[in-house]
């Protein structure tokens, strides 16, 4: 069996991971946030509308090691960008959805705006 977490994704990881914060709202409430790496990406999307116009949007994401957490983030929780070398620093997100791969890693889709209750 081939360990694509260790041969594969840690690599990797280390030399495109950014630092963040995750705040645990959902996935572990009342824990205080912590200090975790992750790959972010950032994804523009353009959609044709019936009338032919075009609608502009991106998509972020944090590709994460599932081996680097004891509970992972998941839907709800709060993410911020951490690493001071990195342009979207300071910024905020809400994991929106969290997809395994099947291979040792996930993708958290990461949203600006809090989910409603």
């Amino acid at each position: 069996m081939i360990d694509f977490d260790a041969l594969v994704l840690k690599p990797a990881s280390l030399i495109f991971e950014i630092k963040v914060s995750v705040a645990p709202l959902v996935t572990q409430p009342g824990a205080p946030a912590y200090g975790a790496t992750g790959v972010y990406n950032k994804r523009d999307l353009d959609v044709e509308m019936q009338d032919g116009t075009i609608f502009s949007d991106h998509e972020v994401s944090l590709g994460i090691r599932l081996w680097d957490f004891a509970v992972p983030p998941d839907q709800g929780d709060l993410i911020t960008i951490t690493d001071t070398r990195h342009p979207a620093f300071g910024q905020q997100y809400w994991v929106g959805d969290s997809d395994e791969d099947g291979q040792g890693g996930a993708m958290l889709l990461l949203r600006t705006k809090e989910p409603s209750s």
